[in-house]
């Protein structure tokens, strides 16, 4: 566990998520489908070219691969492509981060808000949700089709606080990239850096407030801030 900074905070009210790579382990997945998609095009995925795309929405995603590579396809084009290629990639094969679930039960049972936000379409969001058995689990979701901005942009986070009726000062995001944890900080937000094996060693110039192994590493260091799980009455 590292904690980058302290700095005085609301008490918490809500935890917000990110999805691909923080919450489910879709990430090698979403690559499979951009090696597909280079390879019709006689290319090869870079690494260098990945670590720009994470974190970003489907058609900016698109963008780096369009300016990198010099396709002769329009953003919209490879877009589409990408879009039912991930989609199948995606399908039969998804499995929850450690932690996600338990990390959502006790979020939950404390009596905290959640809410889900993704740069993920609607309906990637959806076909994720249902497959890693968290339909229905945020009281609030958002999404990248939603957003005139994507992160690093914070609008995706304060749409999420804004439907869950928090302030933003009062809310924690939990994400995998370097562009979700730059959009959390500049929301307002207190920011725990979940990195998987694809985002650990890219660069951060905007820091979390903490670095956690896994999602379950959240529940006593949210304890360690005053959140407990609200105990039923009895009698």
């Amino acid at each position: 566990m590292t904690d980058q900074k302290q700095r005085p905070r609301a008490p918490i009210q809500a935890l917000i998520f990110d999805m691909d790579g923080t919450l489910v382990d879709s990430e090698p997945y979403a690559e499979r489908a951009w090696q597909h998609f280079l390879q019709l095009h006689g290319q090869t995925l870079r690494a260098d070219v990945l670590g720009r795309m994470f974190g970003l929405r489907l058609r900016e995603g698109a963008a780096v691969v369009k300016e990198a590579y010099a396709l002769n396809l329009s953003v919209d084009e490879i877009a589409e492509v990408q879009d039912e290629l991930r989609l199948a990639a995606l399908r039969g094969n998804l499995q929850p981060l450690p932690g996600a679930a338990a990390l959502v039960a006790f979020g939950r049972s404390a009596g905290l808000r959640l809410a889900l936000a993704t740069s993920s379409l609607r309906h990637h969001a959806d076909l994720t949700l249902a497959e890693i058995e968290l339909v229905g689990a945020f009281d609030a979701e958002a999404t990248g089709d939603e957003m005139a901005r994507g992160k690093p942009a914070p609008d995706i986070f304060l749409l999420a606080a804004e439907r869950l009726g928090v302030e933003p000062a009062a809310c924690v995001v939990f994400e995998d990239a370097p562009a979700g944890v730059a959009a959390a900080v500049a929301a307002g937000m207190l920011c725990v850096c979940v990195p998987h094996a694809r985002t650990r060693d890219l660069a951060f110039p905007t820091p979390p407030d903490v670095i956690l192994p896994d999602l379950g590493a959240a529940i006593p260091w949210l304890q360690d801030r005053g959140v407990h799980v609200v105990k039923a009455a009895t009698g």
